[in-house]
This record gives structure tokens, sequence and C-alpha cells, in this order.
């Protein structure tokens, strides 16, 4: 299965790695190849979120990693991965 990052969660990628680096470089990389290993596994099929409804009425699933949430779906053969966002944020589901 091929993965499409969307450009907001490649923004959010960005954004988490910015921001924990500013206080320890080597965290953020860590924190970044986790979040990129859990789409990898999404991705290969073997695993799957839960169902979740974004504010704009979008259905997607949801897999936690860390304190972020990848929101996803699956397309045919291809995972399109939404966002990445931290659970501490204002919420963005339903």
């Amino acid at each position: 299965m091929s993965t499409v990052v969307s450009p907001q969660a490649q923004e959010d990628l960005r954004e988490v790695h910015r921001y924990i680096a500013r206080d320890n470089p080597a965290a953020a990389r860590r924190e970044i190849a986790r979040i990129k290993e859990a789409i990898k596994t999404l991705a290969d099929g073997g695993v799957d979120g839960r169902e979740v409804f974004l504010e704009s009425g979008e259905r997607v699933r949801l897999w936690l990693v860390s304190s972020y949430r990848v929101y996803y779906r699956r397309l045919g053969k291809v995972l399109q991965v939404i966002r990445v966002y931290h659970q501490a944020r204002r919420p963005i589901e339903r």
C-alpha cells in the first residue's frame, strides 16, 4: 500500500519537530521516527484505528502514537494521512 501525506500533515510533522527540537533535537528525531514507523505499520495493513468524525464532518480513522493522533483513511491501495495532531490541543474531532 502506498502512503500519501497531506500538506497539512506534512506541516504538522514539521511543527512537531520544531517544537520538540527547541529543547532536545535528538528527542525530536526520535518522535518523528516513531510517528513515521506507525504510519508505515498502518500502511502495511496489520492494524487499524477507530473511526472518528472531524469537525468538517469528514470520516477518518485515528491511531495514537505517544501524545500524537494520526488521522488517516484508506482509499483503495492508498493510505492517506490527513493530520498529525497533539492530544493536548483543541480537539479537531466532533
